[in-house]
């Protein structure tokens, strides 16, 4: 079986550079063969595994005749775009700092729909989740506050985060973030169970919401309310920030999680030793998770 391919030299730094490196669909269809299935492919309708499978557009499983494609299962399936745009879009959004609207993207691909631009990004932040799926461990802050979305959008949104503290320097490590409409003890729960490991020790405020952890699971240490908060205090604000420098104010609440996301993918992946490890982090979630459509992301019309 052929090696998995890697990116040539070093890994391209402009969008000119990965442009030239995924000059042609072939190169972009066998350098994601490789990369959904390192180890042969894989048939994702009966797990058949065969190893001297080669790349092709549409493949036919050697076991149970079911015909699939790279795209099948994951967020570019269906695509009628060429894969060596996702592929740039993958790249741009991993490589550069800060963040990017549905305008750049559409203004990049040079695409004449923005609901097709502001979808595809939509689906890669939904990627971005699904790729940084570690939960903080060890020491974690927990704590909420709120932001204001701008714009339109009036009244603000609760935000419940985590924050790791990396000892003994105390700098914040891995964060997640969700919004939440009452603040109580199932919220915690729930939150936890999602994005922190068990085992963890736990600095919480004194809010009762806070005070029902399981203590079989979770060490809780409840810190004075202005010791507590600041650290997560300054991490959602961070988060209003860039919402509002960004995205000036265009985002609907039922999509915040999605940018919630995004911010947490952004401010965790910059642990990673460089660009290309990002690249490939976001690449991974891109792979595995399935794709939705544009009616099924919004019942209303595309808001960045």
């Amino acid at each position: 079986m052929q090696a998995t391919p890697t990116l040539r030299n070093r890994f391209p730094q402009t969008v000119e550079e990965f442009r030239k490196e995924f000059h042609s669909e072939t190169i972009s269809q066998h350098f994601l063969f490789y990369k959904r299935w390192p180890r042969g492919f894989e048939c994702p309708y009966c797990n058949w595994v065969n190893e001297e499978q080669q790349p092709a557009k549409t493949i036919i499983c050697s076991h149970c005749g079911h015909p699939t494609s790279i795209t099948t299962n994951t967020i570019m399936h269906g695509t009628k775009k060429p894969l060596s745009e996702w592929l740039v879009s993958i790249w741009w959004l991993a490589s550069t700092d800060g963040g990017h609207s549905a305008k750049d993207l559409q203004r990049l691909l040079q695409l004449s729909s923005y609901q097709t631009a502001w979808t595809w990004l939509q689906k890669l932040r939904m990627a971005m989740a699904v790729a940084d799926n570690k939960p903080c461990r060890g020491t974690v802050e927990l704590c909420d506050s709120t932001i204001s979305l701008g714009g339109d959008n009036r009244g603000e949104e609760h935000i419940l985060a985590a924050a790791e503290i990396i000892m003994p320097s105390g700098i914040t490590g891995r964060i997640k973030m969700q919004p939440f409409n009452d603040l109580s003890n199932d919220t915690v729960t729930h939150f936890l169970a999602k994005h922190v490991a068990t085992g963890s020790s736990l600095v919480v405020p004194e809010n009762i919401a806070y005070q029902g952890i399981d203590r079989n699971s979770y060490i809780t240490v409840t810190g004075s309310e202005s010791a507590t908060t600041f650290r997560i205090e300054q991490i959602i604000a961070s988060f209003e920030l860039w919402l509002h420098k960004i995205h000036r104010g265009g985002v609907a609440n039922k999509h915040l999680q999605l940018y919630l996301d995004e911010f947490c993918f952004r401010s965790n992946s910059a642990m990673l030793s460089d660009s290309e490890a990002v690249f490939n982090l976001l690449l991974s979630g891109v792979l595995a998770q399935k794709s939705r459509s544009y009616k099924n992301l919004t019942s209303t019309s595309a808001t960045e």
